[in-house]
């Protein structure tokens, strides 16, 4: 027997669907104290994404995705991890920005923060309760284009097990 998988952010974002219905205590920006100072994309990266994925590929890819991401948040003045739905737009928007293909755009960075960001949500060390990059790929188009990628791509249908 098979089901269809979901193709909309909605439908995997839970209960946080706009960024304005997240009450203020629960808005990442709350916890800068608790991750100033902290590499926490080097942390993911070496303890959690190359040791299930550690090939020459992926070592580029989280590369690449981390020094863009790092960066990007830096000249924000935010935190890597605690990004908002606009943060996330903007960056996508420059991503596909630099002629890259939206497919190069999606699995060389979106991709990667996007696991990075549901790590943290999934993780009990951090108090993540939504990922900023489904709030953004809701209500964003640049951000959006990068999600229907994912969806793009795979078999419309999955097989219960």
């Amino acid at each position: 027997m098979s089901r269809r998988k979901g193709t909309q952010p909605e439908q995997y974002a839970g209960v946080f669907q706009e960024y304005s219905a997240i009450p203020a205590r629960y808005r990442l920006e709350t916890y800068k104290n608790q991750y100033d100072g902290k590499n926490t994309w080097e942390s993911y990266r070496d303890n959690v994404l190359l040791v299930n994925h550690d090939t020459k590929s992926m070592r580029q890819k989280a590369r690449l995705a981390g020094d863009s991401w790092q960066e990007h948040m830096q000249d924000r003045g935010r935190h890597h991890a605690l990004a908002t739905p606009a943060d996330v737009n903007a960056w996508c928007q420059e991503l596909l920005d630099t002629g890259s293909t939206r497919r190069h755009c999606y699995e060389y960075y979106f991709l990667r923060i996007y696991d990075f960001y549901d790590h943290l949500k999934t993780n009990a060390d951090h108090p993540h309760l939504y990922n900023p990059l489904l709030i953004a790929a809701i209500n964003y188009d640049a951000a959006r284009q990068l999600w229907m990628h994912r969806i793009d791509r795979r078999p419309e249908v999955v097989g219960r097990e």
